[in-house]
């Protein structure tokens, strides 16, 4: 008598069935923790290129700024305060605010660019409150000066799981950059 070799249709039933029950349980704690991940990383991301920006200035003597851009060259002048679309750092060494390396008279302008951001992953919104919607510069003593003047600023890393799950990048007076979580009276956009 040769038998085959294989699953019984009962066994293959109760492998499928278990593997929905693995799959149900785990496939959103996954989603969880690539989300978790992720803003953990964008948050990091950030507040390293605030105290590239701030320590650059303190060693330079000079200015440097960080501000929103969507192609990389160039600064956004609106005032969304959407910063999600990526940003620029650079030496603005005659205070006029442009990062591009080239005046209309085709001279160097003197604004060394450090380094130049894409946008952030797509599922998260990074957005400022007034004080830096345009963008946010450092002074040589390590100040923090926006659009608005000097001033603290908070900016908001958001997801689709809304503010209990936010991650906040907190600008103070000096200039010195953390982050948080939530605190009362937090929003997301």
């Amino acid at each position: 008598m040769n038998r085959n070799a294989g699953f019984t249709l009962i066994e293959l039933i109760v492998t499928v069935a278990l593997a929905a029950i693995v799959l149900t349980i785990g496939v959103p704690t996954f989603r969880t923790a690539i989300l978790n991940n992720t803003r953990t990383a964008q948050a990091n991301e950030f507040v390293g290129v605030l105290s590239l920006a701030r320590s650059e200035a303190a060693k330079r003597g000079l200015r440097v700024v960080v501000c929103r851009s969507e192609d990389g060259m160039n600064c956004k002048t609106d005032t969304s305060g959407a910063w999600e679309n990526g940003w620029i750092v650079f030496v603005d060494q005659n205070q006029d605010g442009d990062s591009n390396p080239y005046t209309p008279s085709s001279q160097p302008n003197s604004a060394d660019v450090l380094k130049v951001q894409g946008s952030i992953d797509r599922n998260f919104s990074l957005r400022s409150g007034s004080t830096f919607t345009q963008w946010i510069a450092y002074l040589p003593n390590g100040v923090s000066a926006g659009n608005t003047g000097l001033g603290t600023g908070t900016f908001r890393l958001c997801d689709s799981r809304g503010v209990d799950q936010a991650r906040f990048v907190v600008i103070s007076g000096t200039g010195r950059v953390r982050a948080r979580e939530k605190e009362t009276g937090d929003v997301c956009p």
